[in-house]
């Protein structure tokens, strides 16, 4: 009875990790590299070379709109941290295709037209589990269908690797399929309860879009919910009525005192200019794992706080803290560090799965028999997928430096860059053959990355010699990372190379024994 639940274990681990791994591999490689957006994002800006204080930034961020959008129903300010380092700002219009909401990015200056146009690393973010080319809701129903085959591959891996910890000692690397089981394994074990947590909190930071009929039936739709749950009770109703703002500076100096000096992140005027409007003021998730969530509201035409809430139910605050805990947002430069290290384990652990189940089963084909269509399909899915993304992303940061920056939609271009590269490559696997793209995507990748230092000493003044002489670590740490995955590249170069020699040779020794044999 034992072998046959083993057995049946080892087949549900397989068929889950295979079906949906091309996606994980690029749900996990984005996910890792977002959580270091914000030095992506600065990185990709090199003009932004000082920081507004929050202070400056919300006098600024005022100014532009009363000036850009002085007849918007709300405006949203997203402040500068110690990790970001612009002023973001929303603010929604109405027109004759309906409302819709417009947006612009504040330089530590104030002005909206200093820096390049960019998604930075908000586009890698966002592709995480919105995807790109495809609609939203679609996007994340496809990503959390994937987390829960991945959740049921890791708990069915951990069934079928019982002496996983034994195994430890017989370690086998660059023994064909053996190597790739025990990379597979490594990457698996090492970080497991991190593969979990992110995997399970992953699923709860969608969870009213895939739970949306407790969610209907219960509180008709997700905005009441929301409003139950924050234990907000001021409905803001817009009077008509025009009335002088108080500063919104002076309103940040009054929560900072109210909020014992906790970290602002967010702040939105509903109704600016009305003597209705209403500032809210949220506490960021950043100080700690657990936040108070509160939220501040001031009368926007007396600047006296009218309403302070924090999570009415323990349940909210659960799923906010486990939101938290996926981000990494609360993460100090350390812990920031060991999140990174597991997401990158998580995604060889996703590319080994995948390599591993093709050279299995390689390796029990009969001599002379010819690999199937089957296989020929998963090597070039995961050619394409695997060096493909990575390569893309790569790219993503060259065109970031190399395309004119008055290019209209230059922020777009960058964005059809990473998907054109990535397409290339499924293209080439398909003309020179699977083998053929890792030894080649190999190369271009450490090439593109071992070189991007020197590009952003070409383009910009912010290369890795003055950053280090100023103590810039963002961009210094950025174009160290860079490097040092370029090194990796070339290691893997080296080894396929010499896996490639050692084939040949040992086809070559078949031969000769053959022909000694006749």
């Amino acid at each position: 009875m034992k072998p046959r639940f083993r057995d049946a274990m080892t087949w549900l681990h397989t068929w889950t990790g295979l079906l949906v791994g091309w996606i994980l591999f690029a749900i996990f490689l984005t996910g890792t590299l977002s959580f270091f957006q914000d030095e992506i994002s600065s990185w990709m800006q090199p003009e932004l070379k000082t920081a507004a204080t929050q202070i400056q930034a919300i006098a600024q961020a005022e100014q532009f709109l009363q000036q850009k959008a002085p007849d918007s129903e709300r405006w949203s300010i997203t402040l500068p941290n110690s990790r970001a380092q612009t002023t973001e700002l929303f603010w929604r219009t109405e027109g004759q295709n309906g409302r819709r909401f417009e947006r612009a990015t504040l330089d530590g200056s104030g002005q909206a037209v200093a820096l390049r146009d960019t998604r930075g690393g908000s586009f890698l973010y966002r592709f995480h589990f919105d995807l790109y080319y495809m609609p939203v809701i679609w996007a994340r129903w496809l990503v959390g269908i994937c987390s829960m085959f991945m959740l049921l591959a890791m708990m069915t891996g951990v069934v079928i690797h019982k002496k996983i910890f034994k195994d430890f000692f017989s370690l086998q690397f660059f023994k064909d399929h053996k190597s790739w089981l025990d990379a597979h394994t490594i990457t698996s074990v090492l970080a497991l309860p991190f593969h979990l947590m992110i995997t399970y909190t992953g699923l709860v930071t969608l969870m009213f879009l895939y739970m949306f009929y407790a969610v209907s039936v219960n509180f008709g739709d997700s905005g009441a919910l929301f409003d139950q749950v924050s234990g907000q009770e001021n409905k803001i109703v817009a009077t008509g009525i025009k009335a002088p703002q108080v500063p919104l500076d002076s309103i940040l100096r009054q929560a900072q005192q109210e909020l014992n000096g906790a970290e602002i992140s967010f702040i939105s005027i509903h109704y600016p200019g009305d003597q209705s409007a209403m500032i809210e003021i949220r506490e960021a998730a950043t100080s700690a794992l657990v936040s108070g969530f509160r939220v501040l509201q001031y009368s926007g035409s007396t600047g006296q706080l009218v309403q302070e809430t924090t999570t009415a139910f323990s349940s909210e605050k659960v799923r906010r803290t486990l939101i938290n805990l996926h981000s990494g947002r609360f993460a100090d430069p350390v812990l920031r560090w060991l999140y990174f290290l597991s997401g990158v384990m998580g995604t060889v652990m996703v590319a080994t799965g995948l390599l591993l189940w093709s050279t299995r089963r390689k390796a029990r084909l009969p001599a002379g028999n010819r690999v199937g269509l089957n296989m020929k399909l998963v090597d070039w899915l995961n050619a394409g997928a695997v060096i493909g993304l990575t390569l893309a992303v790569a790219v993503y940061f060259w065109a970031n430096r190399l395309l004119p920056l008055q290019l209209a939609d230059r922020a777009e271009w960058e964005i059809r860059c990473f998907f054109i590269s990535w397409g290339l490559t499924f293209i080439y696997a398909a003309v020179r053959g699977a083998q053929a793209v890792w030894l080649d995507g190999f190369k271009l990748t450490a090439a593109l990355l071992l070189g991007l230092p020197l590009l952003n000493y070409l383009t910009t003044d912010r290369h890795l010699l003055n950053s280090m002489l100023q103590s810039d670590w963002v961009m210094a740490g950025f174009d160290l990372t860079c490097f040092a995955f370029g090194l990796l590249s070339l290691l893997a170069v080296k080894h396929l190379k010499n896996r490639a020699q050692t084939k040949a040779q040992a086809t070559q020794n078949q031969h000769r024994l053959q022909e000694h044999a006749g």
